[in-house]
């Protein structure tokens, strides 16, 4: 493809993430939104109205009908395997939310679909598109903070409630809190610190509730640097979502906090001096949107054959590290209640 296309881009799922997708690519030139495909025609036919586009049923029904290049998958983990294997055999890219699968079946299953149809494939961990996380990575590829020794990284939230027919809740269909919520911070620990070597897990379930679950993981690293993770869906509805890092290297640390309120900073130690970045010192993004700034670097990669910032292999090592975690704590040495 050369530099002057443009990626038409075909949603399947109309939920809460795939409005978020389809708003981030009406901020790109380089994508057009075709279609969107739905089960519930109700959800179709509003986010195909908002843009002006086609809606269909299903995702057989919009690649019979229209012409696009990129399926981008927003439907419940369970279905991604479906879908991929189904948008790949139609010779179509294809972005789909994390995380990848909750099996490593399935991962392995799209993969080599993707493989078998020669067609590219990225796994949409949004974090690593967001100006905090991408200044960590920045400084430890650099160098500037010496080896690192430490990632510890949380993110709290209420339980969800938003979610069609409540799936992330069922631990079946979502992989619980783990492979929901903490997914996000076990991809980022991994991409700062390489292939973790041993797992430990302890999670914490409120009595009555089996679907929500907080969850505190610990991994070392074959380089020897060790991460501490907590992530919990067991907040108070009225407890804002909340998420943030320190990272700890011989010669200096990073940290972030997000804010209750006011912009994003990131503090960088270095001896006895500390640098503090916020707006215009953090990386921009297109639109001041993550998700936007992800499926741009997507069509963008897609455009002029560059790799993406997620690999397959990548997103499949979170989930295998995810589930690593979650046999330690079934083996014993983590706490189920």
């Amino acid at each position: 493809m050369s530099n002057a296309e443009v990626i038409n881009i075909g949603i399947v799922g109309a939920g809460f993430i795939g409005e978020i997708h389809a708003a981030g690519y009406a901020h790109n030139p380089r994508a057009r939104l075709a279609a969107v495909a739905d089960i519930r025609p109700e959800k179709a036919g509003a986010l195909a109205a908002q843009y002006g586009l086609k809606s269909y049923a299903t995702l057989d029904e919009m690649l019979a009908a229209e012409k696009v290049d990129a399926v981008d998958v927003c439907l419940p983990s369970p279905f991604h395997r479906e879908a991929v294997v189904q948008a790949a055999a139609a010779g179509k890219h294809i972005l789909v939310e994390k995380p990848f699968a909750i099996n490593l079946d399935d991962i392995d299953a799209m993969m080599a679909a993707v493989a078998a149809a020669g067609v590219r494939l990225m796994v949409a961990h949004v974090c690593r598109f967001m100006p905090e996380y991408m200044v960590v990575k920045s400084l430890v590829a650099a160098g500037k903070l010496g080896r690192p020794l430490f990632f510890g990284a949380w993110r709290e939230s209420a339980t969800p409630g938003w979610s069609w027919n409540n799936w992330l809740l069922d631990r079946n269909q979502s992989g619980g809190t783990i492979m929901d919520l903490q997914i996000h911070d076990i991809d980022i620990s991994n991409w700062l610190l390489g292939t973790p070597a041993s797992f430990s897990m302890h999670e914490i379930m409120a009595p009555g509730r089996p679907g929500p679950a907080h969850v505190v993981s610990n991994l070392v690293y074959d380089n020897g640097a060790l991460a501490g993770l907590e992530a919990g869906h067991l907040m108070p509805a009225s407890y804002p979502f909340t998420t943030g890092y320190r990272l700890v290297g011989e010669e200096g640390a990073v940290e972030f906090l997000s804010p209750r309120e006011g912009e994003k900073q990131v503090l960088v130690y270095n001896g006895d001096g500390v640098t503090t970045l916020r707006g215009a010192d953090l990386p921009p993004v297109l639109a001041g949107d993550p998700y936007a700034e992800e499926l741009a670097h997507f069509v963008d990669c897609l455009l002029t054959g560059a790799p993406f910032r997620v690999s397959p292999a990548e997103a499949r090592l979170a989930v295998a590290t995810a589930l690593k975690l979650r046999e330690s704590a079934n083996r014993g040495s983590g706490l189920v209640s």
